[in-house]
């Protein structure tokens, strides 16, 4: 089994855990309740508590189906840096772990940066 089976593998289950827990777990309204306090979202944050935890879901999913991976992977890139920059700044560690996680789709998707 070679590293990039197993890193495509753990960053898919990243977002499809995190988007069914959001779902089945914590609820739409425990969602809108987070997104009503980031300013970004507070002016519908029903609406964006779906599309992230759909977005979480489906994106989770294609990219363990390994599905057009160069473009999949930007969504998950947007929610994590979003989140990095709203909800865990000031924890820097769950802050640079989201950063991590966002590189490494890049490189999932097999972007140059050299």
């Amino acid at each position: 089994m070679n590293l990039k089976l197993i890193n495509r593998i753990l960053l898919g289950l990243l977002m499809l855990v995190a988007g069914l827990y959001k779902l089945f777990v914590a609820g739409p309204s425990a969602i809108t309740g987070m997104l009503s306090n980031i300013v970004l979202f507070a002016w519908a944050p029903g609406f964006w508590a779906w599309v992230l935890m759909l977005s979480e879901t489906v994106f989770g999913a294609a990219i363990l189906a390994k599905w057009r991976l160069e473009y999949t992977v930007i969504p998950p890139m947007i929610i994590l840096t979003v989140a990095a920059f709203t909800v865990y700044w000031g924890n820097w560690t769950s802050f640079l772990l989201h950063l991590v996680a966002v590189s490494n789709y890049s490189l999932l998707a097999g972007w140059k940066f050299d």
